[in-house]
């Protein structure tokens, strides 16, 4: 009887921590998903971003705008473009768990001086409910959320050589 004050105890933290509790186990299975498939998705991402880099190079071939456009994969969670013209553009992607981020500096021009005038974008891998992986813009007001690595590089394809 000395010790029913320990399982009023128990019984208190059990009904006021449960919510917490599952919240937190919740937290720690997304972040394991994010993880492991954000490694998948940025890998995907990176092979997807070369494709298309490639293919507007096809595409501009022969034409007065058109520039050597350097691919350069660093580590594997860091890749580098650089482009000397029309647009001209120096970027960075990393991939840190849980993100990814686009350094970059760029001018419709030849090529500047790519420390002047430098912008980064940051996107957060984002798991929903059903354990659904996907990247979401983070510091924006109104997000865009990216399904497929597919449409997070042409999104970064865009941003760099849209004028």
């Amino acid at each position: 009887m000395g010790k029913e004050w320990i399982a009023n105890l128990a019984q208190d933290i059990k009904q006021k921590g449960h919510e917490t509790a599952e919240s937190y186990g919740r937290s720690q299975h997304q972040a394991e998903i994010a993880t492991t498939q954000g490694k998948q998705f940025f890998t995907a991402f990176l092979i997807s971003l070369e494709d298309d880099v490639n293919e507007i190079k096809r595409q501009l071939q022969g034409d007065v705008t058109s520039s050597d456009t350097i691919i350069q994969r660093v580590t594997p969670s860091e890749v580098k473009l650089t482009r000397s013209r029309f647009p001209w553009f120096d970027a960075r992607i990393t991939h840190q768990e849980p993100n990814i981020a686009l350094d970059y500096a760029k001018g419709l021009g030849v090529a500047g001086d790519p420390s002047l005038d430098r912008k980064t974008c940051h996107f957060a891998f984002h798991v929903d409910d059903d354990d659904v992986l996907s990247v979401q813009e983070s510091f924006n007001d109104n997000p865009r959320r990216f399904h497929q690595p597919e449409e997070l590089a042409r999104h970064i394809v865009e941003l760099l050589f849209q004028f």
